[in-house]
């Protein structure tokens, strides 16, 4: 029906930031004739886009609120993936954050929003949708539907499972709408089935291009494919808890890792999708293609993204997450700054080992690594990190990110207080050939103000010839076709499957221009090392995609003691460190023409874990309890037949 399909693209970007949490409250009427709601396509249609609006999108603005709204934050802020740069008056940037009981907690609102599609799927029979379109609008609900659950239960475990309106007057008794928890296992399954069935006969294959927020049949794939990897983690590195209704049955660990395979190779076989710049030859190519795909909606391997329009659909991650110096003016930067155990998860293009080279043997003694230039130590590093990262001496828009903590003496890394450790950008230091440099580079690190405190700053995302750092349009992906070749490895490595996960993870290897992983070097060196190969793919090709966060909590390593053979929990007490350059007081320094700064000749590095309070203050703490939420005791009240998850009782 064109006006529908006209009307929906339309509203899917001027209604996506608003809120209609009572729309549907208890009746369709309550704001709007029934029979004007169900009779009138536009009307339809308009709450059509309203479905898709209250997604949980978990995207650029998702965590704002969680530090006074001090702008957008994603879950790599919760996750190992970045700190907060600036200096809020409270929160993750300045204090030990624990991960809350209940944060991120969406029951009440979800479950409107699973009442409004059940609406919607009642009346979709009667309603003014066009004959050809019918089959694939009820398609497009049951989806979202299916979204919410998938939010509820990766939060919560089991939960009420409502597919059908609940009806009330004054003579119902109440007790007969409170549900109890259906068991976690039986959500993933809905969740599964629901894609399946909507995907195989309901939703198109394709959308025109100006439809392209509208969810196909492969978006529904891909929702089963994360769904059932996750089912299949919990069932293999959770606990089964049938009493708190949490858990999935280890017997089904291998079940849901071949559904969550069939799912992906459901996207990947069709060819539909790709991965953009999968043939390019040189690293620079490839940094500048991967950087770019990110910041276009219309590129072919986003599956389903989120879409942004000025005027007003429009985020300002730019301006929260800018390097210092290009900040145009106005405050904040530094937002999310990734952490130097990121930075080196990225491997180099010939070896596994992704370890900065900050000193090395020489003879007798450990000396530090001089280098020409801030951006040597990254040489032959995966062309993702520069494509994902701002690193020290990095270009940025017409000038240079000029990151150096102070001076090196001999290669000696001064200590706090002493001269060549300055503690404000305004500090001058002299240099043994006279030359005269400031202390801190223009981009930190620093302690005070917006700067780097871990020594870089974030990439992906960020668009450096922003006009109106206000007013960023760049989309945010919800699926892509590497997420597949992820999942898909992911689940073959667990199945034991090595030629077919070899297959699949060689492919976003393949893209980023690193060394492909073969089946000998799997014989040599075991399963559990291509396990972790492939975790670590997740990590580097889909960070800052608020992904890591549930990652961790899916294979139960967030917490101690960890799911995979003990040991500590990767958010049990996790203190980003950073990298520090200095530079060499005895090399000297030149003008640089291109900037017109005083530069050094050479420079040094060092790790660090304590620079001042900011990395010692910037800890997280994630407990076992916390691998599910906890039920708020409003919402326990209202429904006394919910058990609340363990530990909270």
């Amino acid at each position: 029906m064109k006006s529908i399909k006209y009307s929906v693209s339309a509203l899917l970007m001027s209604l996506t930031m608003a809120s209609c949490n009572d729309y549907f409250d208890i009746k369709p009427s309550t704001f709007i004739p029934a029979e004007t709601v169900w009779s009138d396509p536009a009307v339809v249609t308009s709450v059509l886009a309203q479905l898709y609006s209250n997604v949980q999108y978990e995207e650029f603005k998702y965590c704002g609120d969680v530090f006074f709204d001090f702008g957008p934050r994603t879950l790599a802020l919760w996750s190992d993936e970045a700190i907060v740069g600036f200096n809020p008056a409270d929160g993750l940037g300045s204090m030990d954050a624990y991960i809350g009981d209940d944060w991120f907690y969406t029951y009440g609102d979800t479950y409107k929003e699973i009442r409004n599609c059940n609406t919607f799927l009642r009346q979709i029979e009667t309603a003014a949708i066009d004959e050809s379109e019918r089959d694939a609008v009820e398609g497009e609900v049951r989806f979202l539907r299916a979204m919410h659950y998938f939010t509820l239960v990766k939060r919560l475990g089991g939960v009420p499972l409502i597919t059908e309106v609940q009806e009330y007057d004054e003579n119902t008794d109440l007790s007969t709408l409170q549900l109890p928890r259906n068991k976690e296992e039986e959500i993933w399954e809905f969740i599964r089935k629901e894609c399946f069935e909507i995907g195989d006969n309901m939703l198109p294959a394709t959308r025109d291009p100006q439809y392209r927020n509208r969810v196909t049949k492969y978006a529904a794939y891909a929702l089963a494919s994360r769904a059932c990897l996750y089912a299949a983690s919990i069932a293999k590195y959770g606990t089964l808890d049938e009493a708190h209704c949490v858990g999935v049955s280890p017997a089904k660990a291998d079940y849901y890792w071949e559904q969550a395979a069939i799912a992906a190779n459901k996207v990947i076989t069709d060819n539909v999708y790709e991965l953009v710049g999968y043939n390019l030859s040189t690293p620079e190519e490839r940094v500048k293609s991967y950087r770019a795909f990110f910041l276009d909606d219309t590129n072919k391997e986003f599956i389903w993204c989120k879409s942004y329009m000025v005027p007003d659909i429009v985020h300002n991650y730019t301006k929260m997450c800018a390097p210092y110096s290009f900040r145009k003016g106005f405050g904040y930067g530094g937002s999310e700054e990734p952490s130097l155990e990121f930075v080196e998860a990225f491997e180099y293009i010939n070896d596994y080992d992704g370890s900065l080279k900050v000193t090395r043997q020489n003879e007798n003694r450990i000396e530090r690594i001089e280098y020409d230039n801030l951006i040597d130590i990254f040489k032959d590093k995966d062309p993702r990190l520069a494509a994902t990262v701002c690193l020290p001496g990095d270009k940025y828009q017409d000038g240079i990110l000029e990151i150096r903590r102070g001076v090196s003496n001999g290669g000696n890394i001064p200590n706090v207080g002493d001269s060549n450790y300055p503690s404000n950008m305004d500090t001058k230091i002299r240099l043994e050939d006279g030359s005269e440099i400031s202390g801190i580079g223009k981009d930190g690190p620093y302690e005070d103000k917006e700067a780097t405190k871990t020594g870089f700053y974030l990439r992906k995302f960020v668009v450096e010839d922003q006009e109106d750092y206000d007013k960023c349009t760049n989309p945010w992906p919800m699926f892509r076709l590497a997420e597949m070749y992820l999942n898909l490895a992911e689940a073959e490595t667990e199945l034991g499957n090595v030629t077919k996960a070899l297959t699949a993870l060689n492919m976003t290897r393949h893209r980023a221009g690193i060394h492909e992983i073969t089946e000998a070097e799997v014989t040599e060196k075991g399963m559990s090392w291509l396990l972790e190969r492939v975790r670590n793919e997740r990590r580097v090709e889909l960070a800052y995609e608020s992904h890591r966060f549930w990652d961790l909590r899916r294979w139960r390593i967030a917490a101690t003691p960890r799911a995979d053979n003990g040991g500590t929990g990767v958010l049990d007490g996790y203190k980003a460190t950073a990298l520090y350059p200095w530079a060499l007081s005895d090399a000297g320094a030149e003008r640089d023409e291109a900037t017109g700064l005083m530069t050094p000749k050479k420079y040094v590095f060092s790790k660090e874990e304590s620079d001042g309070q900011r990395l010692q203050r910037a800890r997280k703490h994630f407990y076992k309890r916390n691998y599910y939420l906890k039920i708020k005791n409003d919402d326990m009240k209202t429904n006394p037949k919910l058990v609340n998850n363990p530990e909270f009782d």
